[in-house]
């Protein structure tokens, strides 16, 4: 397909056949040739491998000519391969496209291109990449180019923390050290800035017992004269996790000195880190108002919430006040900010799979909660977590979701195979939130598999578990799965605390009923009974009047004067068969 063309076009599809997309301003600075415009206007009128996009400005190749330019690009002299592979890195870094810089720069074997470019990521996209794939970077990278970014390697360190590689991570602290105090030139302002920064990642060892965490904050901050470069404050703060409390609750009976402690140590992480994660402390006491179940102070909590991250940046935590409000919703009458819909198409925009991934999580938890499983998001539903990077802190939060998912769809048997390495990664992690919203799950499972005493003694376990900090939303959440074991008697447990949790779970139950009524149907249908929804999907099903009073021991007269009583709900005009018609399309969000 290429070797017939002239060598000016040949080398040009050979280049551009790097890029996944590319502009013709691309085009023209990776091959400096300045008859661009026109070499892909004659190649896209003569060339069905070469597509233009409906924008109109951006140029796709077909997977088989791109495979082509490939070999052929891998079959060029080394020497201009370098060149246009730099271009390619000097675009994507210009154009903030940090991957594609990074990738680029590495294949040219440009290291200090490559360290530039995760310094300005600041660890935000790198994290999507595996660790192994920088570890062997890092080992190709000459020692005095790494000396020569010391940021970089604060972002790396941070990195190392995210993917669970530790070792490697206090490697790098110790290189750092170590190059800082040769570097005698470096300026003692700077050489505290980069010791603070340091201590600041070091703090990550000491995850989520924030007084532990304040302590190298704290040294930061006497250090620093600036922020952080290491840390943007419009990057995530909560390593995926969709909940503050489910991160920073770490013992039974703790609680209360937790929220206390987040209140007093998370202004000194703000200063030195220009906000990052700000609002997560008030985040944190709205989710623990509601899991304690007071709502309506939980609602006033969730709306300082997010009036206090409003325009700053902080969508993770933007993310966590999503995931309560959904939970809250079906608690309380309270309006949704946005339909899931509409919050997803904006997370979408933002082109951050990460955003859209804690998303879909708590999506898939509402529904899985609400029993309505058919429309769990496909990463959930689907059961297509193994196929995502999740940061290693935030992963447990994930698997308990997806065991919710398939507590949800029955599965019984994964649910309690699953659990036990959940809970082991909780328990590592000290989230203990996280460990009693799985042992209640492996508690409804064993029952609903007819193991009694494993459930029984689950239950115990997780009612004193809970009982110290009056934790009662997950009994509620579950109560559907636990009613007729919460019917016992358990010795040491508060009665009124049992007691709230059967009340607030029957209120769950009607609750959840109705919202599955009210999200089967358009909005419009909201003023149907449910006599009249009933007879609706009768009609649906292509039900004559008389088969739907004979269903539902009703006389013909009757069923046809609810059917009038829809049509006029419904302000459908028409004759019988138009307002049936019209009817069914409205019920299908046709009409």
């Amino acid at each position: 397909m290429i070797d017939p063309l002239p060598e000016k076009q040949r080398e040009f599809l050979i280049v551009l056949g790097l890029a996944d997309e590319f502009s013709a301003e691309m085009a023209k600075f990776i091959t400096e040739n300045e008859d661009t415009k026109q070499l892909l206007s004659a190649m896209t009128r003569q060339n069905a491998f070469i597509s233009r996009l409906a924008d109109g400005g951006t140029y796709r190749f077909h997977h088989m000519m791109k495979e082509c330019a490939e070999q052929a690009f891998a079959a060029m002299d080394k020497e201009k391969q370098t060149v246009y592979l730099e271009r390619y890195g000097k675009w994507y870094e210009e154009h903030r496209q940090y991957l594609h810089a990074l990738a680029s720069y590495r294949k040219s074997g440009n290291f200090n291109g490559a360290l530039r470019v995760i310094q300005k990521d600041a660890g935000i996209l790198l994290a999507s990449l595996k660790a192994e794939d920088i570890l062997n970077f890092l080992s190709k990278c000459p020692k005095e180019d790494l000396e020569a970014y010391p940021l970089s390697v604060l972002v790396l360190m941070r990195c190392m923390f995210n993917w669970r590689k530790i070792p490697e991570m206090l490697k790098l602290k110790e290189f750092l050290i170590q190059a800082i105090d040769r570097h005698k030139e470096i300026p003692e302002e700077e050489r505290g800035n980069l010791l603070g920064e340091c201590d600041l990642i070091t703090s990550f060892l000491m995850y989520n017992d924030i007084s532990k965490m304040s302590h190298f904050h704290r040294s930061a901050s006497r250090q620093m004269s600036r922020p952080a470069i290491s840390i943007r404050n419009d990057g995530g703060w909560t390593f995926g996790s969709p909940s503050v409390l489910m991160m920073f609750h770490r013992e039974s009976g703790g609680l209360l000195k937790e929220q206390e402690e987040m209140r007093e140590c998370m202004p000194h992480y703000y200063k030195i880190t220009n906000g990052h994660g700000q609002g997560a402390e008030r985040v944190m006491d709205a989710e623990a108002l509601f899991v304690q179940g007071h709502f309506a102070d939980a609602q006033i909590a969730l709306e300082g919430a997010y009036a206090q991250i409003e325009k700053n940046g902080q969508e993770s935590m933007a993310l966590c006040c999503d995931f309560l409000a959904q939970r809250l919703s079906i608690c309380m009458d309270i309006k949704m900010r946005n339909t899931f819909e509409e919050r997803r198409k904006e997370l979408l925009q933002g082109h951050n799979t990460t955003w859209v991934n804690i998303f879909d999580s708590t999506c898939a938890y509402y529904y899985a909660v609400t029993g309505q499983t058919e429309r769990i998001p496909p990463l959930f539903g689907a059961h297509m977590l193994s196929t995502v990077n999740f940061l290693a802190p935030g992963r447990p939060m994930m698997e308990m979701i997806e065991n919710q998912v398939y507590l949800a769809q029955g599965e019984y048997s994964k649910v309690i195979g699953r659990s036990e390495s959940i809970l082991a990664m909780s328990q590592a992690l000290h989230y203990d939130l996280v460990a009693l919203h799985v042992q209640i799950q492996l508690l409804a499972a064993n029952w609903k598999l007819g193991k009694t005493e494993q459930a029984l003694d689950l239950l115990r376990r997780s009612l004193s578990q809970a009982f110290p900090d009056g934790i009662l939303m997950p009994f509620v959440e579950n109560y559907p799965y636990i009613e007729e074991l919460l019917k016992g008697s358990f010795f040491g447990i508060n009665e009124n605390f049992l007691f709230r949790i059967t009340r607030m779970g029957k209120e769950w139950e009607m609750r959840c009923d109705q919202l599955k009524k009210e999200e089967a149907y358009p909005p419009v249908f909201k003023v149907l009974s449910d006599r009249e929804l009933e007879i609706t999907e009768l009609m649906a099903k292509h039900m004559s009047n008389k088969e739907i009073a004979q269903s539902l021991f009703l006389s013909e007269g009757t069923v046809k004067q609810y059917i009038n009583q829809i049509y006029s709900k419904l302000q459908i005009p028409g004759d019988v068969r138009v307002k049936r018609k019209y009817l069914l399309e409205m019920m299908e969000g046709k009409s």
